[in-house]
């Protein structure tokens, strides 16, 4: 059973010996499993492994298998078990990569050619790896030959060797060579409509691998089920489970091979369930939108969008589909005329259906494409299911408002796309039609839309929704789900307290405060990257000293703009634009002494922070803590959340709170020890009742307090509560994050239960209402 993971990045300075040595910390912060990132060997330079460059192999740059071995026995020793972050469906494009290296040498001969999702009717494998066309590029010398000390001799281009096709390798010409091998040297920028293999959203530089194909999942996972089976390795969590071609069918292979617990990395829109598959559940993102449903006032947020709605548009149904649009025939141009092609060559072979002309098609496919709901669907050979037709529906309803000139072509792609496959041509359209609509919602909403939309950035987080349901619903929901609970990951947006700031924002006396301080604001900016500036400020700033902030704050704001992919963009970049937005930015972030009108609504996000906590620990089965966050953290977007973590002063930090008394923690709660200590009294009370936590439901009682909100686990034997105040701003005593005392009238308090923070017995509400006067959350248990 997963009682609690601790997420760790591996690299940049945190190898399997650094790891090895926090594993009496973790222990006693009540962690069960190591949550590690991918630790097989990556493309050189790697700075997060998901570049896979060897399956087999465990990154000599973290130490190696004897060093793994050394963290696995640490491990061990202290009751720690290991979940592992595995990579299945892409590797690196790089000559790094020896399956790789070897389709380039040798072509559709490899013996590696069907490891990945390559077009080999294509006449070349295309390498978009050039800074400039292949032609100029040529002309410059930035293509010569070179000899490597292990694959002799080699065409050498800025930061890549490649390997030459057998019998090439006495061409003295480099053009004539080049010509002869497998692959063919391209400007990058032919990586959105040029490719002929499949790439990982966008990234030209990770190419899909076929591990559908049962040799090639043999040889992708003969390491991580030796490292399972030699009991090194207790749980697999899979990342980006739905860019495979048939996720059943890999779960299905991979958890009767593994036999252990698998979580999925798997984005659920509103309302969306997980399908059957055999899994344990989510990593959890579904968990940071419950939190940000619970903690956010609608209120505020209807004040907000009436003062963003007067300087950007705040239609975020329309906001969504224009930028579903533009990513699907810009960015993902290659993957629009395949799926093109591939549905003309099904329409041929149907009387009715063959007229249709290719603009027909690829404008529907863009339609369907931005219509789609969710992620994907999981349509195989046997036909779409029911829970699939409708999605298909729904998709077929949002794209007729694109008022295209033919929509019968809409109806017609939904029929080939539910229909059985009998056929590879026909099976061909589906993967990949399921296999883009991912990158698409990811690209567009993600990465696009919410750099774009800046009403309220709290909610503008990966896995949320701009137009949540607010209220407790979300938590119940996803508190009767297994998997993992997660507030922040390597991914996040933002930091799981700077968010909890901004939910503190919405409160409305706090909102209408926002929309009169942003135009104060320095910097000669348009008005809404003020107000998204302003935002990202407030929810970012240090609360001490902090040399870093400066160039900190104006990265993230720099990424903002081009993630945004308006004024400026990562691969068409506006130097005036940015320079403007960097030096906005840098005279905010030395100006945070205007935060202070805000500092009562930072000491109220500090107390949802701790609502947010406790609520990890209380909810779902499985509270996952990314690493360094048993205290604040304020980070923003990465790699600003990636930064070098000081694991010791962490534990430090632990330590000092298990000997403070709830009043020394109100007083001294700028350090972050009050959130420590939250979270290891509530991993403690986890670890002392794992199957009370794992099978009680968490039921909502009412409060009469509105500021407030309770829920209880019960069991019949034991019984847990925990009550946080969902509205602090209003009920903040002093300069600190002590709270009024509340009338909350609880019922159901039928037996005695003891306050983890204090000790104290609670027979009634009375002394529920006393103990939150004392703390401004509450948890008590039965035992």
């Amino acid at each position: 059973m997963i009682g609690a993971t601790y997420r760790i990045q591996f690299r940049e300075g945190i190898g399997f010996d650094d790891a090895a040595r926090l594993a009496p910390q973790l222990a006693r912060a009540g962690i069960s499993h190591l949550y590690a990132s991918p630790i097989f060997e990556a493309a050189s330079g790697s700075t997060h492994g998901y570049d896979v460059a060897d399956h087999n192999v465990l990154d000599p740059v973290l130490g190696g298998a004897e060093a793994f071995d050394r963290m696995s026995a640490a491990m061990a020793a202290e009751g720690i078990k290991i979940l592992l972050d595995i990579v299945p469906n892409h590797m690196a494009a790089s000559s790094d990569n020896g399956w790789w290296r070897d389709v380039l040498t040798n072509g559709a001969a490899s013996a590696h050619a069907n490891h990945f999702d390559i077009d080999w009717t294509a006449p070349k494998l295309i390498l978009p790896l050039l800074g400039k066309p292949y032609g100029t590029a040529l002309a410059d010398g930035d293509i010569v030959f070179a000899e490597h000390p292990q694959w002799g001799r080699v065409l050498r281009i800025p930061g890549s060797d490649l390997p030459l096709a057998p019998g090439t390798e006495a061409i003295d010409d480099v053009h004539t060579c080049h010509e002869a091998q497998n692959y063919r040297l391209a400007h990058w920028r032919i990586g959105r409509d040029g490719l002929s293999y499949r790439r990982f959203f966008e990234i030209t530089g990770l190419v899909g691998v076929r591990v559908e194909d049962p040799a090639v999942f043999a040889d992708v996972h003969a390491l991580t089920l030796k490292l399972v089976a030699d009991g090194k390795v207790h749980a697999l969590r899979v990342d980006h489970v739905d860019g495979l071609a048939d996720p059943a069918g890999y779960l299905e292979q991979l958890a009767e091979a593994a036999g252990v617990p698998i979580l999925v990395e798997k984005i659920l829109e509103p309302g969306e369930k997980l399908p059957q598959w055999p899994v344990l559940g989510t990593t959890g993102y579904e968990f940071i939108a419950a939190m940000a449903s619970l903690f956010c006032d609608p209120d505020g947020i209807d004040s907000l969008s009436a003062r963003y709605g007067a300087l950007a548009s705040d239609d975020i149904a329309a906001l969504t589909r224009a930028a579903k649009h533009e990513i699907i025939n810009r960015n993902l141009a290659g993957e629009l005329l395949r799926l093109t092609d591939l549905a003309l060559t099904l329409f041929k072979a149907d009387t009715v259906k063959r007229d249709h002309g290719p603009f027909t098609v690829r404008e529907g496919l863009s339609a369907l494409l931005a219509g789609m709901p969710v992620y994907r669907t999981y349509v195989t050979e046997a036909a779409a299911s029911e829970a699939d037709r409708t999605v298909l529906a729904h998709a077929v309803e949002a794209a007729r408002s694109d008022g295209l000139e033919d929509d019968a072509i809409l109806g017609d792609l939904a029929s080939l796309l539910a229909a059985p496959s009998p056929h590879e041509s026909q099976r061909q359209f589906t993967v990949r039609f399921q296999q883009t609509s991912g990158p698409l919602m990811a690209k567009a909403v993600e990465d696009t839309l919410f750099y774009r939309h800046h009403r309220h950035l709290g909610l503008n987080e990966v896995g949320g929704s701009a137009t949540p349901a607010f209220g407790t619903a979300p938590f119940l929901t996803v508190a009767a789900e297994s998997g993992l609970a997660a507030t922040q990951t390597h991914d996040t947006k933002r930091g799981e307290d700077a968010r909890a700031r901004l939910y503190a924002l919405t409160e409305p006396a706090a909102a209408e405060r926002f929309a009169a301080f942003w135009p104060t604001l320095p910097g000669d900016i348009a008005d809404r990257l003020k107000w998204a500036l302003g935002q990202m400020l407030f929810a970012s700033a240090p609360l001490g000293s902090d040399p870093d902030f400066v160039d900190r704050f104006r990265e993230a704001a720099i990424k903002t703009v081009r993630e945004a992919k308006e004024e400026t963009s990562w691969t068409a970049q506006d130097a005036a634009f940015e320079a403007s937005i960097a030096d906005a930015a840098e005279r905010m972030a030395r100006e945070t002494h205007r935060l202070e009108a805000f500092d009562d609504v930072h000491r109220a996000g500090a107390v949802i922070g701790l609502g947010q906590a406790l609520l990890k620990t209380f909810g779902r089965p499985a509270p996952d803590i990314y690493q360094g966050t048993f205290g604040w953290d304020f980070s923003m977007v990465d790699p600003d959340n990636r930064r070098p973590v000081d694991f010791a002063a962490e534990a430090a930090l632990s330590e000092q709170a298990a000997a403070m008394t709830p009043e020394a923690l109100l007083a001294d709660w700028r350090s972050g020890a009050a959130k420590a200590r939250v979270l290891t009294e509530g991993l403690a009370a986890r670890n002392a009742r794992l199957e009370f936590f794992a099978k009680s439901a968490v039921e909502e009682i009412p409060v009469a307090d509105a500021a407030y909100r309770a829920f209880v686990r019960d069991d019949g034997r034991d019984l847990a509560l925990a009550v946080v105040p969902v509205r602090p701003l209003s009920r903040l005593l002093g300069k600190g994050i002590a709270l009024a005392r509340p009338k909350l009238g609880l019922e159901r308090l039928n037996r005695p239960l003891t306050a983890r923070f204090t000790g104290a017995e609670i027979a009634d509400s009375a002394d529920a209402e006393a103990q939150l006067a004392e703390f401004p959350v509450l948890f008590a248990t039965s035992w």
